[in-house]
């Protein structure tokens, strides 16, 4: 079906979807209960005072089982108690088109930033389907852990987790680098390419 689609052998009355269901309300937007109920399970800046004296590689895998647990938490929540339209559409299009990377993925990504770090400054600067570029200029995961005496980017490993745990759960196999870091460059630059 997917094949005869992208050949538009499949008449265009199939291939529409309904964008609006008759009495049930369609939200295009993330809940601000998402940001309540990460945040209660997840408080960066006590985690970042827990690791103050610890050595760098006791940071890293710390950082790195976090953004594994916040990834999961996320996921949990916006495919079942914060589900909205967005990520209903984008789960049918996956359906229809048998296309999941990077609509699937981003999604991911973009609901768990905004979860554990609604302050964040951060953007998506590409998009393919081949790869995401994320931009982070402003990191409160970053900023705790310098305010806790804690140098480096040990905060690598959070965002690396996280990434793969999203792909993980989107059955995508991904490759990713980080082009730019926030101490050096003035903002964390991920390439995500399957």
């Amino acid at each position: 079906m997917a094949t005869a689609w992208k050949l538009g052998k499949v008449p265009i009355k199939d291939r529409l979807m309904t964008l609006e269901q008759p009495g049930k309300p369609l939200l295009f937007d993330s809940d601000k209960g998402l940001v309540d109920d990460i945040t209660a399970k997840f408080d960066v800046a006590v985690l970042a005072k827990s690791l103050q004296g610890k050595d760098e590689k006791d940071v890293a895998r710390t950082l790195e089982k976090l953004g594994q647990d916040v990834m999961k938490l996320t996921i949990e929540l916006v495919d079942s108690k914060y589900l909205d339209r967005t990520g209903e559409m984008i789960e049918e299009v996956a359906r229809q088109t048998g296309v999941s990377f990077p609509h699937r993925f981003e999604r991911y990504i973009e609901l768990s930033i905004l979860g554990l770090r609604p302050m964040d400054k951060w953007n998506i600067t590409k998009s393919t389907t081949r790869e995401v570029v994320l931009q982070v200029s402003a990191c409160a995961m970053h900023k705790a852990l310098q305010e806790a005496g804690i140098q480096g980017l040990p905060c690598k490993a959070f965002c690396l987790a996280s990434f793969d745990a999203a792909a993980e759960k989107t059955g995508d196999r991904i490759i990713t680098e980080m082009k730019k870091t926030l101490p050096q460059d003035g903002m964390c630059q991920f390439a995500v390419s399957v």
